[in-house]
């Protein structure tokens, strides 16, 4: 089954774009009543079910952490307002789009077999965890800061009545006032605190519609639901081992929330932080995170710039080149955190410097 599903997916990848319109097709054609749980403009809505096709199709020969993400985003989907019924039509229209796509040459009575046998255990396992689920689908939070710091970045304080229960690492959905239905998956910058507060980075990104509104629009007092947390980028309670973290940009957000969550349980492990940009403006955080080094012998924090960074005794050259030279990081736990092709990058340059793939933590979703 993982060989079939994989050699299929690879003869259509290259028509992603052209798969996500024909899924969404076939979906409001069958069930049309779904329409309205999804936004106007659908190009984003295009981008992360095949961030989340792609995700499935990668894990596929590893169950068990495949099934933890599946009872994650069958959790996650009940703010949608998804039902049970609704699982059936999807995969009609996934396999029927994939069909479309791949053509009868391709796509055997053995391939269909395949994808349906993996399709219907995608799905009951989303089923069960939103069906086993008893905390609420959504949290409402009220914006209590909104501090712009350049431009296109923003740094938003939101406070929720009750606690929403993530672990430093993880990442939500929000939806704001200013672009209902349009969910957008952002890592809160603190660890959880009594205090109920998230805070979270937010850089104006091509073609982002939620982030350029909460840049630009957002305002103290507004309302924000918040679905449940998501994403396995995340201290193992029982590893003892040093941690090496690689951020790019706004991905500086789970990075800080780690090193929150060490400071206050107290560490004896060694922490490296490069963190990266283009230019040594794009660092936003760098002198709060060179304090927190100074007081924190166990972090060391690398500051890296694609421009000249000597003269602020900063690294040259992408965060990923940079990070590869130190040498391979075997005995490390690694988080890396960041734009796609950040990540991307990143990943493929840990991965030639001999780096162990086992060792490298990410999430499949990022910015809008």
């Amino acid at each position: 089954m993982v060989s079939l599903i994989r050699s299929s997916w690879a003869a259509v990848a290259h028509r992603s774009d052209e798969l996500g319109s024909l899924f969404y097709g076939w979906l409001f054609r069958i069930a049309p009543e779904t329409r309205e749980l999804f936004p106007v403009t659908m190009e984003l809505q295009r981008t992360r079910l095949l961030r989340a096709l792609v995700h499935v199709v990668q894990m596929v020969d590893r169950p068990d952490e495949l099934s933890i993400f599946l009872r994650q985003l069958g959790r996650d989907h009940r703010k949608f307002g998804v039902i049970g019924e609704h699982y059936d039509k999807v995969g009609e229209a996934l396999l029927g789009a994939i069909r479309e796509i791949a053509g009868p040459s391709a796509w055997t009575r053995e391939v269909e077999d395949a994808w349906t046998g993996a399709y219907d255990l995608v799905a009951q396992i989303m089923r069960d965890a939103a069906d086993a689920e008893r905390g609420p689908a959504v949290w409402m939070g009220r914006i209590m800061e909104h501090r712009r710091i350049s431009q296109d970045l923003a740094v938003v304080r939101v406070q929720t009545s009750q606690p929403v229960p993530y672990v430093a690492g993880q990442y939500v959905s929000v939806e704001t006032p200013q672009r209902p239905r349009m969910w957008r998956s952002m890592s809160p910058a603190n660890a959880p605190g009594p205090d109920c507060v998230l805070e979270f980075h937010v850089r104006t990104v091509p073609g982002g519609w939620v982030s350029r509104a909460i840049v630009s629009h957002a305002r103290v007092g507004d309302v924000w639901r918040i679905g449940p947390p998501m994403g396995q980028m995340t201290l193992d309670p029982r590893s003892r081992s040093d941690l090496l973290m690689v951020a790019g940009g706004t991905g500086l957000a789970p990075a800080r929330s780690i090193i929150e969550q060490l400071i206050v349980e107290g560490t004896d492990r060694k922490v490296a932080l490069f963190v990266g940009g283009r230019t040594w403006s794009d660092l936003y955080d760098i002198e709060a995170l060179r304090r927190s080094a100074q007081e924190n012998p166990w972090l060391s924090v690398i500051p890296v710039v694609e421009d000249d960074g000597r003269q602020h005794g900063a690294e040259t050259g992408t965060v990923g080149e940079v990070v590869a030279r130190y040498g391979a990081w075997a005995d490390r736990e690694i988080t890396v955190s960041g734009s796609p092709a950040m990540v991307r990058a990143t990943v493929n340059a840990l991965l030639d410097a001999g780096t162990p793939f086992l060792n490298i933590h990410y999430d499949p979703y990022h910015t809008d």
